[in-house]
């Protein structure tokens, strides 16, 4: 790679999926100046401090984000303002016209309309489904505006084919992501499930949004088990709301106290250091009921030796070997979660060896290795 500078545009400072992706990106151009734009600070600037030594981070509020509260009237108000302000601020904070604007998903889409003749490539971690003339609006504003497409997924790739003419689908390409947790990393472990080895511990990692990430669902499908199977399991939802929607957590635990569940599900509220969650855990759920297009909660189960079951949405199938690194379970399907649930207690021997094959399947598909191996040969292609 030649040495010249790339700006990264990335829409929030956390350490879900996406974020911890876009440290690897990061360190693959190794031969660039780099820069980072953020709007909020979060644990995430943290993290690109210790691994990105080399990064510039600048946090800019008026970063212009595509987000759902923005088309509400107060939030559209607010949207055309970062619009108007965001080309002065950028523009104040960098000097030098960079030769790569790369955008850490589709949420900070409107970026690309803030330069020209410049290369401009998008990591797309989302699947915005074309049965809405917004989601297929901004499909086609990505594909037609921007040199390339990086999709975490077939599933991925595959919606934004649906709107892409023949000329221009060449330019979206597939990297599955990759991930690793260091040793020091998992050093301090404190205690936080059921220790009780008589005790099966199911957890569902990832945002506090049963919309999509299925909570309700799995309270549900945990209603269904018999009470000598409850007797013998315990349920962790570990996670956060989005700040602001936090009526979403709300309505959770009303449902917990509603099934009579209070005692078999316990919410624990995100938290950095979430290996210490995967190596408590016996079996990994993520029971998503929209089109996730590659949750990395799938991924870090693996890592760490854990069976998961996972629903037939978006890029879940091309995660799991179904019944033999896990169970893939067909979309708000109930009773078929919960007999899934009730194997695993019923057959604990089985636990260990789907671990076992999903680790051998996560080394030679999903590790921090084969990603950057996979993601220089596409940037490389690109450039």
């Amino acid at each position: 790679m030649n040495n010249n500078s790339i700006i990264f545009f990335h829409p929030s400072s956390e350490l879900y999926g996406s974020d911890k992706i876009l440290v690897y990106v990061m360190k693959t151009f190794s031969d660039y100046k780099k820069t980072l734009i953020l709007c909020e600070e979060g644990p995430l600037i943290e993290l690109v401090k210790n691994e990105c030594t080399d990064v510039m981070i600048h946090i800019l509020p008026t970063l212009p984000i595509i987000r759902k509260k923005n088309f509400k009237p107060n939030g559209i108000i607010k949207f055309i303002f970062t619009l108007v302000v965001f080309r002065k601020d950028i523009n104040r904070l960098i000097k030098e016209k960079p030769s790569i604007i790369y955008l850490n998903t589709l949420a900070t889409l409107p970026v690309l309309f803030y330069y020209r003749n410049i290369m401009k490539i998008i990591h797309v971690h989302e699947i915005l489904k074309n049965n809405s003339l917004l989601h297929k609006t901004i499909n086609r504003v990505a594909i037609r505006k921007s040199d390339a497409l990086i999709c975490v997924s077939n599933a991925v790739r595959d919606n934004l084919i649906e709107v892409a003419n023949t000329e221009i689908s060449g330019k979206i390409k597939v990297v599955y992501n990759g991930i690793n947790f260091k040793k020091e990393e998992m050093d301090d472990n404190n205690i936080l499930l059921n220790t009780d080895n008589r005790i099966l511990n199911f957890a569902l990692i990832g945002r506090i949004k049963p919309s999509h990430k299925g909570q309700c669902l799995l309270l549900d499908a945990i209603a269904k088990l018999s009470s000598e199977h409850l007797s013998q399991c315990h349920f962790y939802f570990v996670g956060s709301p989005v700040p602001g929607q936090e009526y979403m957590q709300d309505e959770v635990i009303t449902k917990i106290h509603t099934l009579n569940l209070g005692t078999k599900v316990t919410i624990i509220p995100f938290i950095k250091k979430i290996e210490q969650i995967y190596e408590q855990t016996d079996v990994v759920i993520v029971p998503s009921t929209f089109d996730d297009p590659f949750p990395t909660t799938v991924l870090e189960a693996m890592f760490f030796n854990k069976p998961v079951i996972g629903t037939r949405v978006g890029g879940i199938p091309e995660m799991i070997i179904d019944a033999e690194t896990g169970f893939l379970v067909n979309r708000d399907d109930v009773s078929d979660l919960s007999m899934k649930i009730a194997y695993f207690i019923d057959n604990r021997d089985i636990i260990q060896e789907m671990g076992e094959k999903g680790r051998i399947f996560f080394e030679k598909n999903f590790s921090e290795e084969s990603f950057v191996y996979r993601y220089k040969d596409t940037i490389n292609d690109i450039l």
